[in-house]
């Protein structure tokens, strides 16, 4: 699946919303190649693991080893903003 001297950190599963399967959705994971130094986010559909990527997107610049984000769904993300956590105070 990866190049020679490519290397993978921080994946992640994204679920399908309404998927019915375990792995219905995506693995995300930053992927940099040692030879270009160049980093990559790359996109795989979990049910085709071993297959072709969905989509590669070049990052503008190098992505560390470690990294790793969180994935929430669009309506998690409005509950938190609205939390009073984030309320400003008049």
């Amino acid at each position: 699946m990866f190049e020679k001297k490519t290397f993978c950190s921080g994946a992640a599963f994204v679920p399908i919303e309404g998927g019915l399967e375990e792995d219905d959705g995506w693995i995300i994971a930053f992927v940099h190649n040692e030879d270009t130094n160049i980093s990559e986010v790359h996109i795989i559909d979990a049910k085709k693991f071993s297959g072709e990527v969905v989509t590669k997107i070049t990052m503008p610049r190098r992505v560390p080893y470690g990294f790793h984000g969180a994935f929430m769904q669009i309506s998690f993300q409005a509950q938190e903003h609205n939390s009073v956590y984030h309320q400003q105070t008049p």
